[in-house]
């Protein structure tokens, strides 16, 4: 029956709301609503009954209890739903532990008091779903399983991440190994809360797969050693993944392995880490009732031997426990890997490069261009970070210069990195960014003498091309003959005094860059540009120079940083479009930004090219 609460607390909106339920008579009210006396509790929670058509292919009951609370933040956040039924867990589109449904997207309920009954019509829409098997159907994304962990009770961290690296290229490297076991080596990431599962072994030590991470994002002397071990299907209870350990040791029974066994191998490996890494995989399709395409991997992280002895205090166990082989047993009878335990399941990112820049990345032609760009001040580090962004998977970057403060109002980098290498902290940095691409840093300019190391001319010579930020012309006249003799594609990119005006130079097959900006320079001082030569060439007066503190400081230009971005961009659009169409051709061009009128707000774009010539 209906019940209309009492509760004084409950807040004028949140009643209208639920009252509102009531009189739409789509649900029955089991437990009227009250505030949320749960712990780390807030906003309100009241108990319901839904209906759904019976009988069902399924089996999901005729009535369905529902636990629905309204939080605090109503009718601006989602409502969460619970089931409280056995028999509506464990599907698609359910949190595993909580049985909480994953419903439409919050941005599609009304943000008004009939908010709670759109969320209740959402649910027993997603119970109809459930009971006839439509959550997920044939055609649709597959969606993995349920493995988060949010009211874990472990002396671990699951939320760690594991990267891996696999795509359906890599799958035949799996595709008839399900059933095996054998061994991982992880190696801790450089600068980044993760680990990166590296080469994979079977159980007699020979390499089967080595995966395409970048050296430089991975730290050396870090290694984890792990096992991996593949099932043909990680669903325990429809779509749920096992919870607990007696489910994990049932399910790889089904399948021929001695989960336990493997376990307590993994337990038992001398990492200088105080936890364990068991990778359980399982194959997975793109769409649901498609074949298989990707191996995945979803890793299992628990406190090793090393961990247990070095915990203080140490838990209880009941009788000896001394040598390792009684540990376990402990440990497996009645401690963390006792049958009732919940699966410590990790977090884990595949990377491949499909799926890394699937959001926006450049052309393929781009990302296979190695490429060399010199001075990584403000321009320059722009410049990097959209060519590494998008996914180009060789960038060598050099400057002799160091980070200060007063860099940081228009550089990529940040305070972390004052007193040291632009080039190398900038690679570091997006390397992080970019895990499969090789970016390396030099803290050398240009040029290089003889006496440079040979795998730094190795560098020049395994580019395609140069990209010069510098804005010396003494590196920009040694990169254009360097380029000239030795066949590579310089382009050259500066702007103006307070950036309104950026320059692209870009050699040809017949012409080189030096060339193109000598022509360049005398249209625009012959006024054969509609650009005027004085803001093109303009030499900052003692009242324009910024001087960064008392004494005699080197003068720096007064550009702002949204103006060095908004034309990096628009030169890394030109420079992306010229490699990507394999023109031959050389090109100069002049991008003026368009300024902000005083007494209003600029309508139209913000950049234009206002002079641009091939060759």
């Amino acid at each position: 029956m209906d019940r209309m609460p009492s509760q004084n607390q409950i807040r004028d909106d949140v009643m209208e709301a639920y009252n509102l339920l009531i009189q739409h008579r789509i649900v029955t009210i089991t437990e009227t609503i009250k505030e949320n006396l749960a712990e780390d509790g807030t906003g309100w929670v009241f108990e319901c009954v839904a209906e759904v058509p019976y009988p069902n292919k399924e089996n999901i009951p005729r009535e369905v209890p529902l636990r629905v609370l309204i939080p605090e933040e109503f009718p601006y956040e989602p409502i969460d739903l619970y089931t409280v039924c056995r028999e509506v867990d464990g599907f698609p589109h359910q949190d595993a532990e909580s049985g909480k449904l994953c419903l439409h997207e919050e941005d599609s309920a009304p943000r008004d008091t009939s908010r709670l009954v759109c969320y209740i019509k959402w649910a027993i829409k997603w119970l109809e779903d459930a009971a006839n098997g439509m959550l997920l159907k044939p055609g649709d994304p597959y969606e993995l399983p349920d493995f988060s962990r949010k009211v874990l009770d472990s002396p671990l961290l699951t939320g760690l991440t594991l990267i891996v690296n696999e795509s359906p290229n890599s799958y035949e490297t799996w595709l008839f190994r399900s059933g095996e076991f054998g061994h991982v080596e992880c190696l801790w990431a450089s600068g980044l809360q993760a680990i990166f599962a590296v080469r994979f072994c079977d159980q007699g030590g020979s390499l089967i797969r080595e995966s395409e991470f970048a050296p430089n994002v991975l730290k050396k002397d870090s290694r984890v050693d792990g096992k991996w071990v593949i099932v043909p299907d990680i669903r325990y209870e429809k779509h749920r993944p096992p919870q607990t350990y007696e489910e994990m040791e049932k399910l790889c029974s089904s399948n021929g392995l001695n989960f336990y066994e493997l376990l307590k191998e993994t337990w038992n490996l001398k990492n200088s880490h105080r936890f364990g890494i068991l990778l359980i995989g399982f194959p997975i399709p793109k769409k649901v009732g498609s074949p298989f395409t990707e191996i995945h991997w979803q890793p299992l992280l628990f406190q090793n031997l090393r961990g247990f002895r070095d915990q203080k205090p140490k838990p209880r166990l009941k009788g000896p426990a001394r040598k390792s082989k009684q540990i376990w047993q402990r440990l497996k009878e009645n401690g963390y890997f006792a049958p009732d335990q919940q699966l410590p399941w990790g977090r884990v990112e595949n990377i491949t490069r499909e799926r890394l820049y699937v959001r926006g990345s450049h052309s393929p032609v781009v990302q296979s261009t190695p490429i060399a760009l010199f001075g990584c001040g403000a321009l320059g580090s722009s410049v990097a970070e959209l060519l590494a962004r998008g996914g180009v998977k060789q960038l060598n970057l050099f400057d002799p210069d160091l980070i200060t403060f007063g860099n940081l109002c228009r550089h990529t980098l940040d305070g972390s990195s004052v007193s040291l290498n632009k080039a190398k902290e900038l690679a570091e940095r997006l390397s992080r960014a970019n895990p499969l691409s090789t970016i390396q840093g030099h803290a050398l300019g240009i040029p290089l003498n003889s006496h440079s190391d040979e795998a730094l001319h190795q560098v020049l010579t395994n580019a395609d091309v140069f990209v010069d930020c510098t804005t010396s012309e003494t590196a920009f006249d040694w990169l254009n003959e360097y380029a000239v003799t030795n066949g590579k594609r310089l382009i050259s990119l500066f702007f103006n005094l307070r950036a309104e005006l950026l320059t692209i130079c870009i050699s040809g097959d017949s012409i080189s860059c030096g060339d193109i900006f000598w022509d360049l320079k005398g249209s625009v001082q012959q006024n054969r540009t509609r650009i005027d030569p004085h803001v093109y060439s303009h030499e900052p007066s003692e009242e324009e120079e910024i001087m960064e503190g008392a004494g005699c400081w080197h003068p720096t230009f007064p550009a702002q940083n949204a103006h060095i971005q908004i034309l990096a961009a628009h030169a890394i659009d030109i420079i992306s479009h010229v490699i990507s169409s394999k023109s031959e051709r050389g090109l100069a061009a002049i991008v003026e930004r368009q300024s902000v009128p005083q007494n209003g707000v600029q309508i139209g774009p913000l950049v234009k090219i206002a002079w641009k010539k091939e060759y």
